[in-house]
Formats: structure tokens, sequence, C-alpha cells
């Protein structure tokens, strides 16, 4: 994801109107990953491989294989319901 798309998705969740409980239900499911991928060491990539996804990127940019930002915040209000969802279970 791109800084542009984080730092839509923060502003989106700023404008959430979320509990405490909310607040720290989001949090922990945010850290669980980190957690788990600072237990295990990164897996690198040679810079053949860096440089390999970067032109499949390029393809899927010059397809037209984009997410626009309307796309993007509508999946971002269906993440983030799903989110509420599940913590309301």
């Amino acid at each position: 994801m791109n800084v542009a798309s984080l730092n839509n998705l923060w502003s989106y969740i700023q404008g959430l109107s979320l509990t405490a409980s909310n607040r720290r239900w989001l949090a922990e499911r945010l850290i669980e990953p980190l957690q788990e991928e600072i237990a295990a060491p990164p897996v690198l990539q040679t810079w053949e491989e860096a440089l390999a996804d970067l032109d499949e990127s390029e393809k899927e940019f010059e397809s037209g294989d984009v997410v626009s930002g309307d796309e993007f915040n509508a999946q971002c209000v269906s993440l983030i319901e799903s989110f509420a969802k599940e913590a309301c279970k």
C-alpha cells in the first residue's frame, strides 16, 4: 500500500466515531500481525526479485489494473464494517 493510500485510510479511520473499546480492538488487530512478524525473521528479496515485482506492478498499472480513490474508500468502508461486525460478536 502506498503512502497516499495509507493517509486516506488514516483519514477515514479518524473520521469514524469509535468508542475507546473499538479503538483498542482495532489497535490489537493491527498489532497482532506485527508481533508475529517480529517473532519471525523477514524474508528478504534478491535485487532481481525486487525488480521483477516492480516490473509486474508497472504492467498492472499500464493495463489499468488500478483502484480509484472512490473504489479504495469503498473497500475501506467495507473492511472497517467487517471489523465492527466481528467486534460485536
